[in-house]
């Protein structure tokens, strides 16, 4: 089932995500092609194999990046695909990607009868909240001068990756800022 191409070890997966390999299907996916789109109910959750997403809302016709999906992340849109509801965001790839995607009726299926899967997905939405709330607090705990060494500090490679646009996007700053940031690490850049 695993493209010979991709050099991926299975052995990595969360082991309740080990039975949904049955189901889970892997797609290569174009930079600029959404896997999420805003107003639209979210029908999967992927695993990103190879690539870099961004997730963002739009309000008044502007762009507000809240994340960004690397390599041996999973991601949805929990609210959206848990409660069929249209999402309230958007997972664009930001590169080309390899991912697996997991479709939420087999997946609801499989989670019936299956206790660790269950774990798993109450493990996964509180990393999620975790997630969250650790962004909310650096929000207001850090400058965006720290917040962009911490994402240049976990993230070394896959950062180069990213419009320097979203990343201002992201931290909540303009691109000039970023910019003079950016210009104090030139060793970082």
């Amino acid at each position: 089932m695993l493209s010979p191409q991709i050099n991926f070890d299975t052995s990595q997966l969360p082991e309740a995500l080990l039975p949904l390999l049955s189901f889970a299907r892997q797609r290569n996916i174009e930079k600029g092609n959404c896997m999420v789109e805003q107003g639209m109910p979210c029908t999967l959750f992927f695993l990103v194999l190879e690539g870099v997403f961004r997730t963002y809302r739009t309000s008044e016709d502007k762009d507000f990046v809240t994340g960004f999906t690397f390599k041996g992340d999973i991601d949805t849109s929990p609210y959206s695909l848990f409660n069929n509801l249209p999402s309230t965001e958007t997972i664009e790839a930001l590169t080309d990607a390899v991912v697996f995607i997991f479709p939420k009726e087999e997946f609801f299926e499989a989670r019936n009868n299956n206790l660790p899967l269950q774990d798993f997905i109450i493990n996964l939405l509180a990393n999620y909240i975790e997630t969250l709330e650790t962004r909310l607090h650096q929000n207001r705990s850090m400058t965006a001068e720290e917040r962009y060494l911490q994402l240049l500090k976990t993230q070394p490679e896959e950062i180069k990756k990213i419009p320097l646009g979203y990343i201002a996007s992201y931290l909540g700053i303009t691109k000039e800022r970023l910019s003079r940031i950016r210009k104090k690490y030139p060793e970082l850049t």
